[in-house]
């Protein structure tokens, strides 16, 4: 967690500012709605159990450990390049049907759109003038052939998932 504010602490912010309330959700349900020993025996049923505060503890952590690894991520990664390696890593998935190319182009605007939020929020998207936002570009993005070396990382990643999820 040093190392990700060290390299990118102004969007670590920005992206712990942005869940706060997630955060909070997550440690006011399991904290409080796990059953478990009363940590505080004054309040009976209604205050935190042990079990409940450190399984909240557990999952925040989770959640900022994830959080901050999209902002080192983020911040190493430009957005077409990361988009660019998505649509190659679910390339596979467009046999069942997903549409890589939309998701992509989804993926796009969201993340252009969580760095600079268009001229009044949200409802500037959904409005009337949606179609004459300024910035309309056409999104390009760049799809690199795979290696050898690429294939043979990307078997080894799934060959581990699927020997996991078999424990």
């Amino acid at each position: 967690m040093a190392m990700a504010v060290a390299i990118a602490g102004a969007r670590v912010r920005r992206l712990l500012r942005r869940i706060r309330f997630l955060l909070l959700v997550l440690v006011v349900l399991f904290a409080f709605f796990t059953p478990g020993e009363a940590l505080l025996p004054v309040l009976g049923r209604f205050g935190p159990t042990r079990e409940g505060v450190l399984l909240a503890a557990v999952h925040a952590l989770r959640l900022l450990a994830v959080v901050m690894l999209v902002a080192v991520l983020l911040a190493k990664t430009g957005e077409r390049e990361l988009v660019s390696g998505l649509m190659v890593l679910a390339k596979p998935l467009a046999a069942c049907g997903l549409p890589v190319e939309r998701l992509a182009v989804r993926l796009l605007l969201v993340l252009r759109y969580v760095e600079s939020p268009p001229a009044g929020g949200w409802r500037a998207l959904l409005g009337e003038r949606a179609g004459e936002l300024p910035g309309a570009e056409t999104l390009k993005v760049y799809l690199p052939a795979l290696s050898l070396a690429d294939r043979l990382a990307i078997a080894g990643l799934v060959a581990a998932i699927v020997w996991g999820a078999s424990l």
